[in-house]
């Protein structure tokens, strides 16, 4: 047998760390050592940690403070369906994701990755991230008309802190409202809110409509200036008169015309119109064709294949703007954590592929070639070609 260098730490048994070589065929004892110690989720006012993390993965302490970090938002609040069990979706994901390790890397930053077999592409593994768990919703809060806030903004203040991007998982679709209401926005700057989505979630109702909620918080978005402008992407099904609606700021791809070049086109376009400086991806897993994933409230026949959803979100965060935060949300969560159904594993995939694609994003922003770029006054339309390539096998 050849010898190899440990490269990824598996587990910890007493005070020995078991490590394994790349091809997982070797395995060696470690000594303990302070660097090899997982770095222990933030103490966030009104975050609960996670019991386990989300791909059994914890950060060590010698990789440095974590840029991309998941928390749930675990809220149906805003939702208009009775019962709804959107607000388990984040322990679901969390559970499913556990069938999936991520071994923290030894011989630089990030970590194993993970592998689409489906395409030869390899996941993650130059990322460092971390849960740090879900916001909690007690008797003290619920009758807020934004019941999360507390853990939401101590999660947002660290994260500034510390320059990290926020993950969030829903909950119903109305946390993106939420999230982009209490994320610091500099005066004069300009957002655009990247949607995946069967709905156009721009509802107007006689009664409630002002409260923003899963059906219209795009609207309201777009009216309180807090975004200046909307890209849905999917969007397909009937809709009667009272259901439409239109902006200047909102631009719309539907699911049958829907292409990578196609987004990429739209949000050139939107970011040279409104000189747009940063973006917020909000994926609606209802985008999915319920024959992949019908675990959603509100499910819509006729969607793009996965495929190409996929490749639109890729294509969408290789354009070049600064991506924030993103968040998933309205799928169901399941009362068994061993009877999770198998199209959940799709929903994890795209999750996958988003946690990836934003930290390719931010890793971008973050290099010299950027900075050259910008400072040179050239980083509009396809002027700026963002090197975000997923590594093959």
């Amino acid at each position: 047998m050849n010898y190899s260098e440990p490269a990824y730490l598996v587990r910890r048994i007493g005070d020995t760390w078991i490590a394994a070589d790349k091809t997982f065929s070797q395995f060696y004892e470690l000594e303990p050592e302070h660097k090899l110690e997982p770095r222990i989720s933030p103490d966030l006012p009104g975050v609960e940690p996670p019991e386990v993390p989300f791909f059994l993965y914890e950060p060590r302490i010698g990789d440095g403070v974590p840029k991309l970090c998941i928390m749930g938002i675990p809220y149906s609040g805003g939702t208009s369906l009775v019962h709804s069990s959107v607000s388990g979706l984040v322990h679901t994901l969390r559970t499913e994701s556990y069938k999936k390790v991520l071994y923290p890397s030894l011989q630089q930053s990030g970590n194993s990755g993970l592998y689409d077999i489906g395409n030869g592409t390899r996941l993650l593994e130059d990322v460092i991230m971390q849960d740090w768990g879900s916001c909690l919703m007690d008797g003290a809060d619920a009758s807020a008309e934004v019941p999360y806030t507390r853990g939401l903004d101590s999660a947002l203040e660290h994260a500034r802190e510390h320059q990290a991007l926020l993950c969030c998982l829903g909950g119903d679709h109305s946390i993106t409202h939420g999230v982009l209401q209490r994320m610091p926005k500099a005066a004069g700057s300009h957002r655009v809110l990247v949607q995946f989505d069967a709905h156009h979630d721009c509802g107007i109702d006689a009664i409630h409509q002002e409260h923003p909620s899963h059906s219209n918080f795009v609207r309201h978005l777009l009216e309180d200036g807090t975004v200046d402008a909307v890209v849905q992407i999917g969007l397909r099904g009937l809709r009667s008169a009272d259901q439409m609606y239109r902006h200047p700021g909102l631009v719309q791809i539907s699911a049958e015309q829907m292409t990578p070049e196609k987004v990429k086109e739209a949000l050139l376009e939107v970011q040279q119109r409104y000189d747009i400086d940063s973006a917020y991806l909000t994926f609606d897993l209802d985008c999915l064709d319920p024959g992949s994933f019908p675990y959603v409230d509100f499910p819509i026949g006729g969607g793009p294949t996965w495929q190409n959803i996929r490749n639109c979100v890729v294509a969408a965060l290789e354009v070049p703007i600064p991506y924030l935060g993103m968040d998933m949300v309205e799928g169901h969560g399941v009362e068994r954590d061993g009877h999770i159904p198998g199209q959940y594993e799709l929903a994890l995939r795209m999750l996958a592929y988003m946690l990836d694609g934003i930290d390719r994003n931010r890793r971008w922003f973050d290099s010299p070639v950027y900075g050259d770029i910008s400072h040179a006054g050239i980083l509009t339309g396809t002027a700026a070609s963002m090197n975000t390539g997923t590594k093959e096998t």
